[in-house]
């Protein structure tokens, strides 16, 4: 079993999103909190320039640069394309066997109603591992896989050989909430502690499987010709991340009040419902299907 050497701690990917970037501040004035006697924590704000903005992004999202491709392409110019292959230097390189980082959690937040999630590389077997463990300690956390086949994905979390992506919420854009900032701040901990067990071979035997929402479609809005919203989410769904989904429930409702269902005979768990900084990318939700996962 490899030790983990050091791990990272980035907040502040999406600028607007002021649970992650806060608590990196909190551990940089207490490194203490996140001081571990078996491996290094490091800590950062990732997109520095679009915190002190309050936005997303400056000219593009940058969880969304990281693929090898992009990283290599010399030819991308946006400010976001730049700072991910300095990023990519400094906790990667991606790719690397000898990477400075063997460990990413990158803390976001979504205005959706998701709770504390986790999404997971469905191929990284040491952050299934880790997802099994927070699970039983945190009941209440979910685990999502985002694109969890790909072998390239463009998040932070994928310069490392392993990571994962940690959202919580529902909390709206360029604000605090004292519950959602410590539940993620336990979280953390718990994933901290874990990595002390682990490198001290004290892990004690967890389940051998977790179930796991894995990415099936992306939903849009519907939309008229022109590319207006013509319907929105169904309340019923509105706060409810997660929840199952068959054949004949409300999805969308329309301007004028008329239902649209959901038609298809597959079950499904709509996550990231309504999330406001989705509406640019035309997605009104995910459709996930929950599988069971050996680990």
């Amino acid at each position: 079993m490899k030790k983990i050497k050091k791990i990272a701690i980035t907040g502040g990917t999406h600028g607007n999103e002021l649970t992650g970037i806060y608590l990196i501040n909190k551990f940089l004035k207490n490194p203490t909190l996140v001081k571990r006697d078996s491996f290094k924590t490091f800590l950062m704000h990732t997109n520095v320039k679009a915190i002190k903005q309050g936005t997303r992004y400056v000219q593009r999202d940058l969880n969304r640069t990281f693929t090898q491709k992009e990283l290599e392409n010399k030819s991308l110019k946006t400010y976001e394309d730049i700072l991910a292959k300095k990023i990519n230097k400094e906790l990667g390189p991606k790719g690397s066997k000898n990477p400075n980082i063997d460990f990413i959690m990158d803390l976001h937040s979504t205005t959706a109603n998701m709770g504390l999630s986790l999404g997971v590389n469905l191929k990284d077997k040491l952050s299934l591992q880790v997802a099994t463990y927070v699970k039983e300690h945190i009941p209440e956390l979910k685990i999502y896989s985002w694109r969890g086949e790909l072998k390239d994905a463009s998040f932070v979390s994928s310069i490392s050989p392993s990571g994962f992506t940690i959202e919580v919420g529902s909390i709206s854009q360029g604000i605090l909430r004292a519950d959602i900032f410590f539940k993620t701040e336990k979280l953390i901990q718990t994933i901290l502690d874990f990595f002390e067990l682990y490198n001290t071979n004290s892990l004690k035997k967890t389940c051998s499987q977790i179930d796991i929402y894995c990415n099936a479609k992306i939903i849009d809005f519907p939309k008229d010709k022109n590319g207006n919203i013509e319907a929105m989410v169904h309340p019923n769904l509105q706060e409810n991340g997660y929840l199952k989904l068959k054949k004949g429930d409300p999805l969308f409702v329309s301007l004028n009040g008329n239902n649209i269902y959901y038609e298809d005979i597959t079950e499904v768990y709509p996550i990231f419902v309504n999330e406001a900084a989705y509406y640019e990318k035309g997605i009104a939700m995910f459709f996930t299907e929950k599988k069971t996962i050996k680990i």
